[in-house]
């Protein structure tokens, strides 16, 4: 498995999970918003609103891996892990499914974007995970 020292190259691990666990609050927020107003033209089908609920939750679990990072506690973080985890795969499912459907273009281009942060994300936030002691399951 892959362990990042730093996040960005230059900045600290700790710093850069809570900096993380920020902005993907607010990439939920602007990705929920546009994927709800433009996907299915409007009218959201049952994936989409799906979807919509696991960018809730994954928010829930950003502010519990901020509480983590401050109080230095893996435990807190392990829900962000396992929802970043989810919402990575449900976002894999909802590309293929928009590339068969042909949905709007611009909805995929959104999910594969907040797809590759994720992942990068996760990434900081499980090597952050791992420094602090946690059980590593990868």
């Amino acid at each position: 498995m892959i362990y990042l020292q730093n996040c960005c190259c230059c900045v600290d691990l700790r710093i850069g999970t809570i900096i993380i666990g920020i902005l993907h609050i607010i990439a939920d927020v602007i990705g929920g918003i546009f994927v709800a107003l433009f996907g299915e033209s409007g009218i959201p089908d049952l994936g989409h609103t799906l979807f919509i609920i696991f960018v809730m939750l994954h928010i829930l679990s950003c502010v519990f891996l901020i509480i983590g990072c401050f109080r230095l506690r893996s435990c807190w973080m392990l829900f962000y892990i396992i929802m970043t985890m989810i919402m990575a795969l449900a976002m894999l499912i909802l590309i293929v499914s928009d590339v068969i459907l042909a949905i709007w273009f611009w909805v995929m281009v959104t999910y594969a974007i907040m797809f590759f942060l994720c992942l990068y994300f996760w990434l900081v936030a499980y090597s952050f995970y791992a420094a602090l002691g946690g059980a590593l399951f990868l």
